[in-house]
């Protein structure tokens, strides 16, 4: 499905839409787990691993803790270690200690800041949207810090006409004033808007109430993949296909 309306703005997600950051969580603590094997005594590294991955869910599930959670990620991970362990002591599990808890939960923290990098395309195709003239910009939740260190790691400043980041400006996704906020800085309406996104909570959904057309990215998508999902207009599976699904842009008022 290409849109069939004016598009003026592409806006895209940052974590595991642009770059790949927090997919998959159970592999992630499984390998730092094997690692910790010997720390963990008799607890089976797989075992741990499960009761580590429900804990993440189960805080990241709750909106309060999510709100910590995106201001320190570090911290968050600390507290659903110990909260892990925690429900393994009250099932009769033995346990590492307190501070095996936390040094685990901050090898966690390393290891997907080592196992980040940009998605397949993610570069490339902003050059090629810039260049057809689209106004692009950068929408992304978390602490100020912690997300600009992102981008200027991945070399993505100069890309955008306008970065947008929850830490910075004190509001953030699903909140439609975040979106009517970045609306107002690229100058569009709604509906001359394309939302770029990898989650239908806190991108697709409220992106589309607000008017939006919106693609969905879903590297694991099935028969999905360029219709609509129900929530989405569009599903991808590579950011280099969002191009397929755009109009070519006009001369731009902006370029003048």
């Amino acid at each position: 499905m290409t849109a069939t309306r004016r598009i003026r703005a592409v806006v895209i997600d940052l974590d595991d839409t642009l770059i790949s950051a927090y997919r998959r969580p159970d592999l992630a603590w499984l390998c730092v787990c094997q690692a910790f094997q010997t720390q963990l005594g008799d607890l089976d590294p797989d075992f741990a691993a499960h009761a580590l991955t429900e804990a993440g869910r189960a805080f990241w599930s709750d909106p309060e803790s999510h709100v910590v959670g995106r201001a320190d990620p570090r911290g968050a991970r600390r507290i659903i270690a110990a909260k892990a362990f925690v429900g393994l002591r009250r099932d009769g599990h033995t346990t590492p200690s307190a501070e095996v808890a936390e040094r685990i939960a901050d090898a966690f923290s390393l290891h997907r800041d080592r196992q980040m990098r940009l998605e397949p395309g993610a570069d490339a195709v902003l050059v090629h949207l810039r260049d057809a003239g689209y106004r692009l910009a950068l929408l992304t939740n978390g602490a100020g810090p912690l997300q600009r260190a992102k981008i200027e790691r991945f070399g993505l400043a100069s890309r955008f006409h306008h970065i947008q980041i929850e830490g910075e400006v004190g509001v953030g996704k699903p909140d439609p004033a975040a979106f009517r906020r970045m609306f107002a800085a690229l100058a569009v309406e709604p509906a001359e808007v394309c939302f770029v996104g990898d989650s239908l909570v806190w991108d697709i959904r409220p992106a589309m109430a607000l008017g939006c057309f919106t693609i969905l990215y879903d590297p694991e998508a099935g028969e999905a993949v360029g219709r609509g999902s129900g929530d989405a207009h569009v599903v991808v599976r590579t950011l280099a296909s969002l191009a397929t699904h755009l109009p070519g842009a006009a001369r731009p008022p902006w370029s003048e």
